[in-house]
């Protein structure tokens, strides 16, 4: 059983789903309203548990009825929460999701997840300790992310990024990430400059970067310079909100199978987990992940 430390964001995400996006100053009349538990941190977390790892997660959550009961839903799925810290300074993460057709537009407004310390990452060193890797996102502080970084550097334990949101990395979390997950436009901001093309981003890159691409699946460059890709499973898509969290913690989890046979896997999850709302609620277990994968072929 792989035993997979995550630390990043918890969410409580507040759904709308309409016709279509609204543009600016446009009001529109919804279809449904749904509140679901969410947050790339816990996203991860929660597929992790599902496909049979041992998992702890690191994060912050508010002093509120969305925090505990949050709390509760990961215990529920599996997660170990007992270096999640709790504030009175900020209420729990919140993200409006806008869903259209299998699109989505989504507003995120950290809260809790903005307290997350160095010293709170600290107090969980005895599960950098024991983990086989650890999965991070920017979910959180960047000091935060980098002291787990620190952590998993110190202990000798893989450490898998998820670059998002896109941005700058500083040069010292950039020699301490073994993996970098990135979709296509994560990818440009983080280590292009807007023009170079994909492939040859991940050709600078070696070893280093999985690229994913939507309807295209994914892709990677090995230390030899070889790319691997995986194509994605045709499925009916419903949602896609979460569906890159799931594919970095099946990757994650599945990790010692190396990296294509692993994205094989993850493309495999994230097609699963957007036949449906929510962005867990159509998480796979690990045997449904098998079921799938036969039928696939």
């Amino acid at each position: 059983m792989t035993r997979l430390l995550v630390v990043g964001s918890i969410n409580m995400d507040y759904v709308f789903e309409a016709s279509c996006l609204p543009r600016n100053g446009e009001t529109l009349g919804g279809q449904s309203f749904r509140r679901t538990p969410g947050g790339k941190g816990a996203d991860q977390a929660v597929a992790a548990a599902r496909l049979g790892a041992e998992t702890w997660l690191v994060g912050c959550t508010g002093d509120d009825a969305e925090g505990h009961g949050l709390l509760d839903h990961l215990r529920a799925e599996g997660v170990c929460t007992d270096h999640v810290a709790t504030t009175v300074d900020a209420p729990t993460g919140a993200a409006a999701v806008f869903a259209c057709q299998g699109e989505s537009a989504v507003t995120v407004v950290p809260g809790a997840n903005h307290r997350l310390t160095p010293a709170h990452v600290r107090t969980a060193e005895t599960l950098f300790a024991r983990s086989d890797m650890v999965l991070a996102e920017l979910g959180i502080p960047m000091a935060a992310a980098m002291e787990a970084a620190a952590l998993a550097h110190r202990f000798g334990k893989p450490f898998l990024l998820t670059a998002s949101p896109a941005g700058a990395i500083p040069p010292e979390l950039l020699q301490r990430v073994n993996l970098f997950l990135t979709n296509q436009h994560e990818l440009m901001m983080g280590f292009g400059d807007g023009q170079t093309e994909w492939r040859a981003l991940l050709a600078k890159w070696p070893g280093r970067i999985v690229v994913t691409r939507g309807d295209e699946g994914a892709a990677h460059v090995d230390g030899q310079g070889t790319l691997h890709e995986q194509p994605a499973f045709r499925v009916p898509v419903l949602d896609t909100t979460g569906a890159g969290d799931a594919f970095a913690a099946a990757l994650a989890v599945h990790w010692a199978l190396g990296i294509p046979q692993a994205m094989r896997m993850a493309c495999a999850v994230a097609a699963m987990a957007v036949r449906g709302f929510g962005s867990q609620s159509t998480l796979p277990t690990r045997q449904e992940l098998w079921d799938f994968l036969e039928n696939a072929g």
